[in-house]
Order: C-alpha cells, then structure tokens, then sequence
C-alpha cells in the first residue's frame, strides 16, 4: 500500500506533510499568496502561480526521494480562478503529482472529518482560509468565499489603502458590508460545541496563549471567545507595523487582521459565544479519504 504526502494548496499558503503509521507529521507552511488579486482579476496571477510551482516542486520532488506518494488538493482559490483547472493541470505535468480541485462542500467536509480525528468532542466546525471559509456540521456544509486573502484585497480597494494599518475603520466595514452580503439569507445550524480550524484560527489560538513558537498541544488547550477575539483585533491594529516583528507573524502579519474580522463576523453569524480550536483540518481529512479510495480499489 502506498505511503502518501499531502500537499494542500491554498489560497494563502502551501502546506506540507507525511504520513507516518498512518497519521500525517511534521506539517510545514509555506506562503506563497496564490490567491492575492484573485477578487480584482477573477484569474490567479503569473507571478503567484510561478512562486507556488517552485515550492510545489520542491516538495513533490522531496516526498518521492523518501518513497513516498505525493497527492495534492486545491480550495477556494484555484477552484474559482478562471485560469484554476489551467494551473492545476500545469502542476500534474511540471510536478509529477496530481492535483484534486475540491468543490466547497469536499472542502468543508474534508475539514471535518480531519478535525474528528483530533478526538475533539464537538458538533459544528469554522474554517477559515485564504478565500473562503466553512461552517459545518454532520449534515450541513456550507462554504462562502470569504477569507482573509480575499478579504484583503476587498478591503484595501474599497477603503483605497496598502495594507491594513491605513483607514482599518473603512476596511473593516468594507469586509462586513461583504460578509453581510454573502450570508443574507443564510439560517445557520444551531452549534453546541464549536471547534475552529485554519491558520488564522490557530494563529490567533497560539497569540492568545502567549506563544512565540508554535505548540500544537498549547493551540488546542485553548478556548477563544467573541470578546477575546475582540480584543485581539484590538492589539493587533495597535501593533500595526510590528506585527511582522512576532515569530508568529512573519507570514501572517498583513492578513492576520483580515481573518480576526472575519472570524469575529463568523461568530456573530453563527451565535457562538465561545469555541474550540483544532490543528487537524483537511489534510487530515484528505489523507482518510486517500486511504479510503486506496482500500475500495484495491478490493475491486
């Protein structure tokens, strides 16, 4: 049976992991902003796709030199990018390794089942990406397409800014006119027990907890909570550019903003006052699914 490293290509960043008796290790980030303009252009740039194919190669060529199977899956950005089938057929052939588009409902779901591996007790799931995000539950899946990438771009159009320490009153209203937009209508499940996946989540999980490196164990202890979040926001706008100074930051420090509002709006829309927070997401939930089809077509 093949032994598999998953790749997870973002709209934000590229992650990295392998399987090892059966559970992925040594998860690995890598920014690259495939979908940074995506909103403007509705196409992935050439200078992102170009950044992302130099890791995807380094990488695809790193897990076959260990013997193991490279498989990729791609989200929100390649997903709704004109030029998104385009690119991910150029990583196939340039790469030697497969890449599976998900549609927003394989996203969701993806996320969590890999989030039910964690043995977190729990009903609902928030993810939030680089362009979208899910709310999901055992029989209700949804994505939207807004995350902190997207967000971003939105923002800093309507409020004619670089970044986020410019005019952040005109950005954030910016991005709640558009989450506003996107869920009208929407009549989300009622969640007992929330959980957050996603960079941003645990991101803000491991600021809140003090850390300056990354804990899996410290990330998951924690609970945020709709005022705790708020006050994140808070700091964060303070720190303004400071923000690319905190080990933690160095990838996130102009977006991290963007997915602290978006998350805080997610609350609200849910009507979650408190929530859990998971390191196992999609790629966790890609590889069951790997390893599931691996099964099936070897009992054909």
């Amino acid at each position: 049976m093949a032994v598999f490293a998953v790749i997870d290509i973002g709209s934000n960043s590229i992650r990295y992991a392998e399987e090892r008796e059966g559970r992925l290790r040594g998860k690995r980030v890598i920014t690259t902003r495939l979908g940074s303009g995506l909103s403007k252009t509705g196409r992935l740039a050439p200078e992102t796709m170009e950044r992302s194919l130099c890791v995807l190669r380094g990488l695809a060529e790193e897990a076959r030199a260990k013997g193991l199977a490279p498989r990729a899956y791609a989200t929100s950005a390649v997903r709704d990018a004109e030029n998104g089938r385009e690119f991910a057929e150029r990583v196939g052939r340039e790469c030697g390794c497969p890449v599976e588009i998900l549609t927003g409902g394989e996203e969701a779901r993806y996320a969590f089942l890999g989030a039910s591996s964690g043995g977190r007790a729990f009903d609902g799931m928030l993810d939030i990406g680089g362009a979208s995000m899910q709310i999901v539950t055992e029989d209700h899946a949804v994505s939207f397409p807004a995350g902190c990438v997207r967000c971003a771009d939105i923002a800093r159009e309507a409020a004619n800014a670089p970044d986020c320490d410019y005019a952040w009153k005109l950005q954030r209203e910016a991005v709640r006119g558009y989450i506003a937009r996107l869920t009208e209508g929407y009549d989300p499940p009622r969640i007992r027990r929330l959980v957050g996946v996603g960079g941003t989540i645990t991101t803000l999980a491991a600021l809140e907890t003090g850390l300056e490196a990354f804990d899996v164990q410290a990330v998951e202890s924690r609970v945020l909570t709709r005022e705790s979040v708020e006050a994140m926001i808070s700091r964060l706008a303070e720190m303004g550019g400071g923000r690319r100074l905190h080990p933690l930051l160095r990838e996130r420090h102009d977006v991290i903003l963007y997915g602290a509002y978006i998350l805080a709006c997610a609350l609200e829309l849910i009507g979650a006052e408190r929530m859990g927070v998971s390191c196992s997401d999609g790629m966790e939930g890609y590889l069951s699914i790997l390893k599931q089809r691996e099964a099936e077509h070897g009992n054909d």
